[in-house]
């Protein structure tokens, strides 16, 4: 399990709030890729052309490589949302009049349902349906999200959030060997498939949360996060890149059969 610890402590020293990282993103969209229906995939194909990419897997990744733009800047809050640490979970009225991840998500639906040629409108919905299902990216603004909440991973200094966002999916292999990609979409059972599609982003966001709330409440200052926690932990990122999956690819081929 300590393979690659040089490759990781860089990455954790340079490490920005995205989402399940690269990896992740690429993960859910690759999958996703494959659950939408044969038509789904022509009209994807057709708006990733448009873009700058040639896969749908990579593009995901985009919304992140221009946040920081002047004319992307916009959508930085669109990547999470924030509820006070007193409430159960995240409602609608957590989100602030310049956005959250829930308008977010329903802003860039709406953008290419009107417009399906908007290929910047499927890469912003695919990605913020992907944060949502990171757990720290529905979190509580005094830490930024897991970005103030120092811990140390397999003995390196870090952030909560970085071991969220991309730490536990190297450690367990997923950026070296692309077949666990495979096997992980395979595991989805369609009972699981039937039940994860019906829900809302609100729901999404409430089953971060109490992922989130479970961390904080086992956090302690300069915690050491070791082995048993990847072993503990990884099958929860493992669920959330699935559910994202499946639900990324209804949405999908709800907006390409409006067309």
């Amino acid at each position: 399990m300590l393979r690659g610890w040089c490759a990781v402590f860089f990455l954790l020293l340079s490490s920005q709030a995205m989402a399940f990282g690269k990896t992740g993103h690429q993960m859910i969209c690759a999958m996703a890729y494959q659950l939408i229906e044969a038509s789904s995939k022509v009209r994807l194909d057709a708006l990733i052309k448009a873009s700058p990419y040639q896969r749908f897997d990579v593009a995901c990744n985009w919304p992140d490589t221009v946040r920081d733009e002047p004319e992307h800047q916009w959508s930085t809050p669109l990547h999470y949302i924030n509820f006070p640490r007193s409430a159960a979970a995240p409602s609608a009225d957590d989100c602030p009049e310049y956005g959250c991840i829930l308008t977010g998500i329903s802003m860039m639906q709406a953008r290419l349902e009107q417009d399906n040629n908007d290929w910047q409108a499927l890469l912003f919905l695919a990605h913020l349906v992907s944060d949502i299902h990171q757990p720290l990216h529905v979190s509580f603004a005094d830490d930024l999200g897991g970005n103030r909440t120092a811990v140390y991973f397999l003995g390196l200094p870090t952030n909560l959030h970085s071991v969220w966002d991309f730490a536990l999916l190297k450690q367990a292999g997923y950026e070296q060997d692309a077949l666990q990609w495979l096997q992980l979409l395979a595991a989805i059972e369609p009972v699981q498939q039937q039940l994860w599609q019906q829900s809302s982003a609100l729901d999404w966001a409430n089953e971060s949360a109490a992922i989130t709330q479970q961390l904080y409440q086992h956090y302690k200052p300069g915690m050491l996060l070791d082995d048993n926690y990847v072993t503990q932990n990884i099958p929860v990122v493992e669920q959330r890149i699935q559910q994202a999956a499946v639900r990324l690819a209804l949405l999908l081929d709800q907006v390409f059969r409006t067309e």
